[in-house]
């Protein structure tokens, strides 16, 4: 997506480190504009009357650097993303070098349900979840931004959001197919979920040590596995009908 500008991208990159750099991509141009964020080594801030001006242009994307950080986004980004409704992109410099793009978003394809790499944010277990009801049941599941280890800094994002996105609670015993399930591992709230499938098997998103690690896959396996730290099994309202 946007190779064109990967170069440019790359370079402008480096020379802002250790700063996060940012880029509007309009047709025809992918524009590095200024960082006004009051703290602009771990974060960035556009000028409204600089965004505005590109979205009038027709902003197709915007792209930011994280300098010594992982690719992946966080809670601001994301919902710098759901505001813009475009593709957003993040390149990881340490100064040296840049890590490939990393999009996600608004018209960027998603990744097969098994075997992708994890991605904080953008290839978890929520989104995991979100994909299947959005793939396999025609099910749109609202995003939740939110911030690497979230559950150890005192969000509960799934309970808290559950009602909201149109699950009620089930018993395990009544759980079928499509049904969600959520776990607590490690944790002093459920900080895991995943989808119950046919035969006894459920599809989920092992987390893992590090927000970014492609060797930890998306994967079906028997739900017994999780039994021992599975605590709520949800229904989504739109399967009651």
């Amino acid at each position: 997506m946007f190779d064109e500008y990967r170069d440019q991208i790359n370079a402008e990159a480096l020379a802002s480190f250790p700063n996060e750099a940012v880029w509007l991509i309009t047709p025809g141009e992918c524009r590095q504009v200024k960082n006004i964020a009051t703290d602009p080594a771990s974060t960035f801030k556009v000028d409204k009357r600089t965004m505005a001006a590109a979205i009038k242009r027709g902003l197709l994307a915007v792209v930011h650097s994280h300098p010594n950080f992982p690719d992946c986004p966080s809670a601001a980004d994301m919902r710098g993303q759901l505001a813009t409704a475009v593709p957003w992109g993040i390149v990881a410099t340490d100064g040296e070098n840049c890590t490939p793009i990393r999009w996600w978003g608004e018209g960027v394809e998603q990744a097969p349900l098994i075997g992708r790499g994890f991605v904080h944010g953008i290839t978890d277990c929520y989104a995991l979840i979100r994909d299947y009801y959005a793939l396999e049941l025609g099910i749109e599941l609202p995003e939740y931004p939110r911030n690497w280890q979230w559950h150890e800094q005192g969000e509960n994002l799934y309970l808290d959001g559950v009602a909201s996105a149109g699950f009620r609670r089930i018993d395990e015993a009544d759980a079928q197919p499509g049904d969600m399930w959520l776990a607590q591992f490690r944790s002093p709230v459920p900080n895991h979920g995943g989808v119950l499938l046919e035969n006894a098997l459920t599809l989920h998103h092992p987390s893992a040590r590090n927000p970014v690690d492609p060797a930890r896959l998306s994967r079906r396996e028997p739900i017994g596995r999780w039994q021992h730290y599975i605590t709520h099994w949800y229904r989504h309202r739109e399967r009651d009908e």
